[in-house]
Parts: C-alpha cells; structure tokens; sequence
C-alpha cells in the first residue's frame, strides 16, 4: 500500500472516529468520564488545522480539519452542562498558545503536538474517575487503529510529528480502554460476589 494511500485511510478513520462519543452522549445522556476540556482543546485545534491547511495550501489538512469540526462542536455542545471554568481556563491557554504561535511562525509546530493536548485531559480523566460510563469504548478502539496508520504514514514518509501522533494517541487510547475495562470488572465484582 503506497503512502497516500495510507494517508487517505488514515484520514477516513480520523473522521470515523470522532462519531461513536457524541453519538453515544446523545442516546445515554451519560457524561461520566468524558473530559470537556479535553473536547474542547480538540474543537479549538481543529479549528487551528483548518487556519494552517489554508494558509500553507494542503487541501487534505483544511478539508478534513473542517470535517472534524461538526463532531467535535456537537460534542461540546452535549457537554456544555459539565464544562467547568477550569476547563474553559484551560482551553483559553490552549487558544492563547495557538495564537501565539501563528503570529510568531510556529504554528506548524505547536500543532504537531496538539495530540497531547486534545487526548491528554481525557487520559487524565479516564486514570482518576471510576466512574467512566459515558466513555464510547468504539471511539477508542478505532483511534488504535487510526493511531497505527498515522504512525504508519509518518514512519512510510519519514516525518516525525505523525510517528509521535502514532504513538501518543495509540497509548492514550490504550490506557482509556484499560481503565474502562478495569472499572467496569470492578463494577461487576458485587453481583458476582451476589451470585456465588
């Protein structure tokens, strides 16, 4: 498989996986576990991909940085009631840093470590709370898959940012599933206990 190939895949996927949590949000009504800071950074940063994809001329970055777009706002907007002032605190340093990278030319750079900033709050929340019922555990499993092919992509193409992209986001998504695993077992022990 050539490597754009590889990278209109790995954009599908991308997109794919934005759709399990707001949907799941939707017909549970269920937050618990989800991070708005987290979905908020992630909103911002899309946004910040478009900007970049236009000014820089990379049709693919823009087009799929819009795409994101639409999910990631639902998604916010279905937790604006858990949205917190440090959340807003923390997604306004996010801006401010977005902004002062884009007058200052490193934008381009900033981005590229955007990944720990858009999943880094929501491993936060997944290691801490216990209570994780509102996480779509498919959103995780297809960002193993989406976190294998931009890794994939960034070692075919030699470029850094996309093999850290990889590995970030293939371990965050990692640890969220554990955690969901683990929780839910441990929610399970007193009916087990029950039945024995």
């Amino acid at each position: 498989m050539s490597a754009s190939v590889i990278g209109w895949v790995a954009s599908v996927v991308f997109l794919t996986r934005l759709l399990p949590q707001p949907i799941r949000l939707f017909r549970t009504g269920v937050p618990n576990g989800v991070s708005p800071l987290a979905m908020l950074n992630s909103a911002i940063s899309d946004v910040a991909w478009v900007l970049y994809g236009l000014s820089a001329g990379l049709a693919p970055v823009w087009v799929v940085a819009l795409l994101a777009l639409p999910p990631g706002i639902w998604t916010v907007g279905l937790l604006r009631h858990r949205i917190t002032r440090r959340d807003l605190l923390g997604a306004s340093l996010w801006l401010a840093l977005i902004v002062a990278a884009a007058l200052t030319g490193t934008l381009a750079v900033l981005l590229a470590m955007s990944v720990i900033v858009n999943q880094g709050p929501q491993t936060w929340v997944a290691i801490r709370s216990n209570h994780l019922e509102g996480i779509a555990t498919t959103t995780w499993y297809i960002a193993l898959v989406d976190a294998s092919l931009w890794g994939g992509y960034g070692v075919a193409t030699g470029d850094a940012a996309l093999m850290g992209y990889g590995t970030v986001l293939f371990s965050c998504a990692s640890i969220i599933l554990a955690r969901v695993w683990w929780t839910r077992r441990r929610a399970l022990e007193p009916v087990l206990e029950l039945a024995i």
